[in-house]
């Protein structure tokens, strides 16, 4: 009988990645078992007021009620304790109720025992509240003690501003309860995405390891998947807003869409000159926790809960908003603009229009990756290596112009290589690969100045291998260079028209629209006007009366608070607010700054609010022409610019000031700042050194030993910060580090990559060996004398460099600056093999330790 079929043996390179997947997958579990799933229970929380310098003790059954107001849902509810004695025993019953009806809520008990002293306690309700916008809440909370020590409940001194006043007993406190609520849980969410993200973290390393080991998938395929599927999931853990400088990139490419969407729009309305100050968004393009730079585990929820959703508004749907651009070249933003622009006319909503800017920018980066380590005659490895940095994946998958701006400088830098020094050099290069060459360097000169010298290269290539007219085509693509460098970075996104006052810093926010809105009927007055009250506060010029108008001739409030009144006037008089800004806080605030139908509308309030008299009834409404030229900010800068205005002011002592670049711009927050000033007034020390004096050339040449010891100081330290935002220890806005191992071991890799194979020559040699390390130091150093001449002279370090900023140079840094003869590998095809499935398995280690860093926020 013929013997049974023997089964086949699983091959080698699968049964590898087989059991990397299992071990990580593995790993991926152990990880959350230990440190995950203890934070599930993870909740957003509110401070309703976070002051609990006092206390008040509470006796057995005694209720201490504080009403407050919220708009969320409530889940539970944060009280802070003290602890006069022992702990108590017993129980402590919450009672949350309607403040305008009186119907219970929500209630809960908890046991003494577990309260913690001096950090809030927090009690779960046993229902959700749902809330609404300005609803009002009474809390009670009444301790039941079984043993002798008792509760104290802390509270402010004095009411906090704008809070209500705790009682006791019904008996008034003098202070503001502490309170907390918890108005969102993560829940089960947690744990799918982290286990998902772990999970397409160990198939791609799984992957690597199958394709370095059955040599089936050549290496800038590999860089490429790589590139892509990393810069996915890095996109997922550090959503938008998270990279270095993003949100100003992303501002930068949806204006640009924006300007494309008003090319192809039937509304006659023509965007004209935008400034870097000012931006545009469609009107649904506002998410506020996406906003939020600091990645939480909620921002997660968030991006990938709206990730596919849509919107009704039109393509050419736009909204002006006071926010910083990066600058006004187009260039590095051409990719995710267009991916903006598809998602207008997909109705996209904003998040996939984020989502699908941030992938553009990195299919664009991958490509030119996988393009360098194609064409590169020699260290392969290294670009790699450095392609694969998790700052630079961190980079490359996001809205920031260096996404492409690194893939063009490492697809330039193989590219000249190869032309320059590669085995060909005595052939002229193919007219794909010689266009190649000139439109990445074309294309990166004008991307950051710093890195000209890198672009200068190509006067290294041999002139038998760019063809006839070797010089005049070196000259002409010199010539190209400087002049895109120069028109640029000094030009301006191009535009039919450009209307900006003297004071352009600012620009507001206004929903811009073609069609014409029906004219306010009245002026702007409140709706049923008090003349007796008008009087009083537009006749005498004091502070108090100009407070008072803002809350009158703004708010229609002819009774506000006397505690905010004098909150003002005293912020006024200590100079930590200017009339100017208090003003803009609001007419310019976010329930305002979109309300104003007219030039007439905003010039009335302002004009009432600060001269105490309506300028468009005393026969000066030309002034309100200004609106069509720059806006409703642009007539109140008119307004406060005239000098009756000016004299008002000067009369109480006070510069009548400038508006804030912050637009909208809330009292909340400008409140907090004042807060902050006048509670670190009597220890903070203020220097009068004025930051507009800096390390400028001359201050250099006549000050050499400063110099020297600012560059010192500067690498002692920050040295450690540069290390780790070079090769990506510190992620987000360089809030997210990681461990320093990690850092470690990609330092390591980069060195690894480095080593030349044994017995080969080392290339390029000779006077090209040089003028190439020239390039890169020059770019070094040119990126560390952009810093220095912002840094003012009073600084004690150097101003805004960071380690990204040498990534564009340093695949040529480790090709021709280390001593490479210290080492070998023995084989290129190992030594690649090694180093791909060293660095699959640590971006596994990254993602997952960025993903704890953000979970224990």
């Amino acid at each position: 009988m013929p013997g049974r079929p023997k089964l086949k043996k699983l091959d080698k390179p699968l049964l590898y990645a087989l059991v990397t997947l299992v071990v990580l997958l593995a790993a991926s579990l152990l990880v959350w078992l230990a440190l995950v799933r203890p934070q599930l229970g993870k909740g957003r929380s509110e401070s309703i007021s976070d002051d609990y310098s006092a206390s008040t003790i509470l006796q057995d059954g005694q209720t201490a009620s504080q009403i407050f107001t919220f708009d969320q849902n409530l889940l539970a509810v944060g009280v802070e304790f003290y602890l006069p004695g022992g702990q108590p025993e017993g129980e402590l019953e919450l009672v949350l109720t309607d403040a305008g009806t009186g119907e219970e809520l929500a209630r809960s008990t908890g046991v003494m025992e577990y309260i913690v002293p001096d950090q809030y306690t927090v009690l779960g309700l046993d229902r959700e509240v749902q809330g609404a916008a300005g609803r009002r809440y009474h809390l009670s909370l009444t301790p039941h003690y079984t043993g002798s020590d008792v509760l104290a409940i802390g509270h402010s001194s004095g009411v906090a501003l704008w809070q209500e006043q705790m009682t006791l007993d019904g008996a008034p406190v003098d202070g503001t309860m502490a309170v907390q609520v918890t108005w969102q849980r993560i829940g089960g969410y947690l744990t799918r995405f982290f286990l998902l993200i772990c999970g397409f973290a160990a198939l791609l390393a799984a992957f690597t390891v199958w394709a370095v080991t059955s040599h089936k998938v050549k290496l800038p395929r590999l860089v490429f998947v790589l590139v892509l599927g990393l810069g996915v999931l890095y996109s997922f853990v550090l959503p938008p807003y998270a990279a270095p400088d993003e949100k100003y990139h992303i501002n930068q490419s949806f204006t640009l869409a924006c300007r494309w969407a008003n090319v192809f729009s039937d509304d006659e309305w023509q965007m004209g000159h935008v400034p870097t100050t000012t931006s545009f968004r469609r009107e649904t393009d506002v998410d506020a926790t996406l906003q939020d730079e600091n990645t939480t585990v909620f921002t997660w929820q968030e991006f990938t809960g709206t990730l596919f959703t849509t919107t009704d508004a039109p393509f050419d749907s736009h909204q002006e908003y006071a926010e910083l651009q990066t600058d006004q070249n187009p260039l590095l933003y051409l990719a995710s603009g267009a991916a903006v622009f598809l998602a207008y006319l997909l109705h996209l909503g904003f998040t996939p229009a984020l989502a699908l800017g941030r992938l553009a920018n990195l299919l664009l980066f991958a490509a030119l990756a996988a393009c360098a380590v194609r064409v590169a005659p020699f260290g392969k490895r290294i670009f790699a290596a450095v392609a694969l940095l998790p700052m630079t994946l961190h980079l490359a998958a996001s809205f920031s112009r260096d996404a492409p701006l690194l893939g063009l400088c490492f697809a330039f830098t193989a590219l000249v290589l190869d032309a320059a020094f590669g085995p060909d050099k005595t052939k002229a290069l193919r007219p794909a690969r010689l266009a190649a060459l000139l439109i990445t360097g074309v294309l990166l000169a004008p991307g950051k100045l710093v890195y000209l010298p890198l672009a200068a290269l190509l006067l290294l290539v041999p002139a038998v291998r760019l063809g006839r007219h070797a010089k005049a085509k070196k000259a002409a693509y010199l010539a190209v260079c400087v002049a895109l460098a120069l028109v640029l970075n000094t030009g301006t996104l191009a535009g039919t028209t450009a209307a900006t006052s003297d004071d352009s810093t600012v620009t507001t926010a206004v929903e811009t629209s073609a069609e014409p809105t029906a004219a306010r009927a009245e002026k702007a007055r409140p709706t049923e006007p008090d003349e007796a009250y008008e009087a009083l506060i537009c006749g005498e010029n004091t502070l108090e009366n100009y407070v008072r108008r803002l809350y009158y001739y703004a708010e229609d409030n002819r009774d506000p608070a006397q505690s905010e009144v004098d909150f003002w006037v005293q912020a006024l008089k200590e100079g930590d607010v200017s009339p100017v800004v208090l003003g803009q806080t609001f007419l310019f605030n976010t329930e305002k700054i979109n309300s104003y139908t007219g030039g007439e509308d905003i010039l009335s309030q302002a004009s009432l609010a600060l001269l105490g008299e309506d300028l468009v009834q005393t026969g000066n409404a030309d002034l309100a022409a200004y609106y069509d030229e720059g806006g409703a900010a642009l007539v109140y800068k008119i307004v406060y610019s005239l000098d009756p205005c000016k004299e008002r002011f000067a009369e109480l002592g006070l510069d009548t000031g400038v508006m804030d670049d912050r637009l909208p711009l809330d009292r909340d927050t400008v409140a907090a700042e004042v807060e902050a000033a006048q509670a670190t007034r009597a220890t903070q020390s203020v220097t009068d050194e004025a930051d507009s004096v800096t390390y400028t050339p001359g201050y250099i040449l006549t000050h050499p030993v400063d110099t020297v010891l600012l560059l010192v100081r500067t690498a002692v330290e920050n040295g450690d910060h540069y290390l780790r935002t070079l090769v990506g220890g510190s992620l987000s806005y360089y809030s997210l580090d990681l461990a320093w191992g990690w850092v470690m071991v990609l330092y390591l890799l980069l060195a690894f990559a480095a080593l030349p194979v044994q017995g080969a020559k080392l290339q390029p040699t000779g006077s090209g060996r040089l003028w190439c390390a020239a390039a890169a130091v020059l770019c070094c150093l040119l990126a560390v004398a952009g810093c220095l001449l912002w840094t003012p002279t009073h600084y004690d370090t150097l101003y805004g460099l960071q380690g990204r900023y040498f990534l564009p140079v340093l695949p040529m840094l480790l090709l021709l600056c280390l001593p490479r003869r210290v080492a070998h590998v023995a084989d290129e095809k190992t030594a690649t093999a090694q180093l791909m499935g060293a660095l699959a398995l640590v971006q596994f280690g990254v993602l997952m330790n960025s993903m704890l860093a953000v979970i224990a926020r």
